[in-house]
């Protein structure tokens, strides 16, 4: 006597394209008087056309969705790529333009240095000389410089942008903290000024290429600081 359960695991292994044990006819005939078997098989066979497959042929395997995947991803990631592109050439010409102009500077700080502690024709100071102040534009001078190189440092390698913003933003709060000094003594000179200017010049380019390049993580720190509960 047959079994439901007999019956039913060929009906499987026949969709499946496995052997079965029971010949078609006698899978047919029990099919043709048996309900639970009957809905049984229009079950499977429902569940095997809906996965695509063919009962002649047995399962295949599931299509390759990598493509569909890939065509959903590709228009963001290249959006997300060209905006990071746009924010890294941002911030290479400021940090380039920012260069140039301390290395300038520092150039026309040494140049006003020589003027400062002049030697005479026996091998002698100057008698109006300052050689301490000569001595500290030269070193004003090699800080200038030293900053010009950094930023073009970071022109060609934006991922050391991070490590000399904070030597720039301390820099620029030491200079600011004297700035407001000045300013409460009424003794501020335009060359503060122009110093303090050209620190939040740099300090901006460095930010800049700073988020450009790896601000998908502050977006993704974002998304997960402003995502609501479900």
């Amino acid at each position: 006597m047959l079994k439901h359960e007999d019956v039913q695991a060929a009906i499987s292994a026949r969709l499946d394209g496995e052997a079965y044990a029971l010949e078609d006819d006698v899978i047919d005939a029990h099919l043709a008087g048996c309900p639970e078997c009957a809905a049984y098989a229009e079950k499977v066979s429902t569940l095997a056309g809906f996965l695509g497959e063919s009962v002649s042929d047995g399962m295949s395997p599931p299509q390759d969705l990598s493509e569909v995947i890939l065509a959903g991803v590709e228009p963001e990631w290249r959006a997300v790529s060209a905006a990071r592109q746009t924010g890294l050439a941002v911030g290479r010409v400021l940090m380039a333009l920012m260069g140039v102009i301390f290395v300038a500077w520092a150039i026309a700080v040494v140049g006003s240095s020589s003027g400062v502690a002049q030697w005479t024709d026996g091998g002698t100071l100057d008698p109006g000389a300052d050689p301490d102040k000569a001595r500290l534009l030269i070193e004003a001078a090699a800080l200038r410089f030293g900053l010009g190189m950094g930023l073009f440092y970071c022109v060609w390698r934006p991922a050391s942008a991070p490590g000399v913003l904070p030597i720039v933003g301390t820099m620029f709060m030491f200079l600011l903290g004297f700035v407001v000094r000045d300013v409460a003594l009424g003794t501020l000179d335009s060359s503060q000024v122009y110093a303090l200017l050209s620190l939040a010049g740099a300090i901006a380019a460095l930010v800049t290429t700073w988020l450009a390049d790896r601000g998908y993580m502050l977006r993704a720190l974002w998304k997960q600081a402003a995502a609501q509960p479900a």
